[in-house]
């Protein structure tokens, strides 16, 4: 895999691009740690972005910078991961582009193993990579302080024979799944020159960084190159200072931009479950929707609720989270359906195929949100997820009881089983999540007894506290 520089020369295989944002040192460990790859030097070069670096990283790692082999393109201000992978992709000249965080050390044989990842075939792949997310603290405090990152190949041997910087995705990965495009993360992947450019590079509308890695790796396996696990294409990331929480939060907002892109169960599963738990939880929600029978969720009886008619009649737009077979003719199709199975087609100006734990649109879009009997499909867990999203995408909402065909009497057993493994995804002790019905202050709003009735259900005020011997007392 080569590509043809302007001289005419075809040795470049790889180009390793790296955006950098300040983090000097940690850079220039790693420009030296690709010295001693195992791939002969004219075989790759690496192009140093420096996203808007204060002061600019030309008086850091200039001795590094040779304008050939190691090459430095600045932005004057900061763009972002994603525009400054975007440039050092631009300025590449290899077949083979492989994009690395600013603190990896990188193991002699990385390059050599990301090309003999592509042998079989163009593949987006993910390396292996230790450490990630660590502080420097956390570091000194679980594997000690004498760790020398200026000599990488002491690094690594430690490392190999450190068990807690095994990568988990090692064994995660080891048998392929549809959703393995989310690991596309670009702290160290690989992905053909061709297939990049034939996708469009990365998407600039991600707030700083976070999910813009996974958008790649989305386009680039429905464009029929599957993200693939390499396990010998080793890097460890040195420990950097990092405000945790504010990431996790920044990710569930970019969250929102990737499933209003891409509303598929796919990415719903992805963004509402995490990464890993969505790997064994999308077959099950596929097969959920895939059986899903449109009499348990449609709305036949809706028309019985006189109240509730006028109500949408005389309202903006609706959401509506269910199946829309017997919506009542006087009235406007609902502006947006959202049903995991195929609905008919009403006339709605969205058909949303999601379970309804991410809603494609912004906050408070909707004048009103209508759930059918298909919130019986679906465990308490995630009813209760469904009708926080539906609040915060809704002005208000109804839940509806008795207005479908033939509601179910329990939820089905498969999805409540896959959720009750997987529903937990490892942001729910930073992002609030509803998890009971207690949560909501359910009423009956409408109709009541054997009949069809609609409940209003405001959000409960549900403070958290911290575990003491006084939290009982102060709630």
């Amino acid at each position: 895999m080569t590509a043809t520089r302007a001289d005419g020369d075809t040795t470049i295989a790889v180009s390793v691009v790296i955006p950098a944002h300040n983090r000097s040192t940690a850079l220039r460990n790693g420009l030296r740690s690709l010295r001693t790859q195992s791939l002969s030097r004219d075989a790759f070069e690496v192009v140093v972005v420096d996203d808007g670096s204060e002061p600019p990283l030309s008086g850091e790692i200039g001795d590094l910078v040779d304008g050939e082999h190691v090459r430095l393109v600045r932005h004057d201000s900061a763009r972002g991961a994603g525009a400054a992978r975007n440039t050092g992709a631009e300025a590449a000249r290899g077949g083979l582009l492989v994009f690395l965080d600013v603190d990896c050390l990188c193991h002699p044989d990385l390059l050599s193993a990301h090309l003999r990842a592509q042998a079989d075939g163009p593949v987006a792949v993910c390396g292996f990579s230790s450490g990630r997310e660590i502080t420097p603290a956390a570091w000194r405090m679980t594997l000690g302080d004498d760790w020398d990152f200026t000599d990488a190949e002491a690094t690594f041997a430690r490392a190999a024979k450190t068990p807690a910087l095994h990568d988990p995705l090692t064994e995660l990965l080891a048998e392929p799944r549809p959703a393995d495009w989310a690991f596309f993360w670009t702290l160290n992947v690989g992905v053909p020159r061709s297939a990049f450019d034939q996708v469009g590079g990365f998407n600039r509308d991600f707030e700083v960084k976070g999910c813009e890695d996974l958008e790649l790796g989305y386009r680039l396996a429905k464009a029929g190159y599957p993200t693939v696990f390499a396990p010998e294409a080793i890097t460890i990331h040195q420990p950097h200072e990092r405000d945790r929480n504010t990431e996790v939060v920044r990710d569930r907002r970019n969250e929102h931009v990737l499933v209003r892109a891409y509303p598929t169960l796919e990415v719903e599963a992805v963004c509402s479950y995490d990464i890993a738990n969505s790997r064994e939880l999308v077959p099950a929600v596929e097969r959920f929707a895939a059986g899903l029978e449109t009499g348990t969720s449609d709305c036949a009886h809706l028309g019985r609720l006189p109240r509730l008619v006028e109500r949408v009649a005389d309202c903006g737009p609706v959401l509506l989270v269910g199946a829309p077979r017997g919506w009542p003719e006087r009235l406007r199709p609902p502006t947006a359906v959202c049903h995991p199975h195929h609905v008919d087609d009403v006339g709605q100006r969205q058909d949303l195929r999601l379970l309804g734990t991410r809603i494609p649109v912004e906050d408070k879009h909707f004048d009103l949100g209508l759930i059918t009997d298909y919130w019986r499909q679906l465990p308490e867990r995630t009813v209760s997820r469904v009708l926080a999203e539906m609040h915060r995408t809704c002005k208000d909402v109804l839940v509806l009881s008795g207005v479908s065909s033939t509601p179910v009497e329990r939820p089905d057993p498969d999805l409540a089983g896959a959720l009750a493994a997987h529903d937990h995804p490892y942001w729910e002790f930073t992002v609030r999540l509803r998890r009971e019905l207690h949560q909501f202050d359910l009423a009956e709003w409408e109709g009541g007894g054997r009949g069809p009735t609609a409940f209003a259900c405001p959000p409960r005020h549900w403070p958290t506290a911290e575990l003491g011997e006084n939290a009982a007392a102060s709630q």
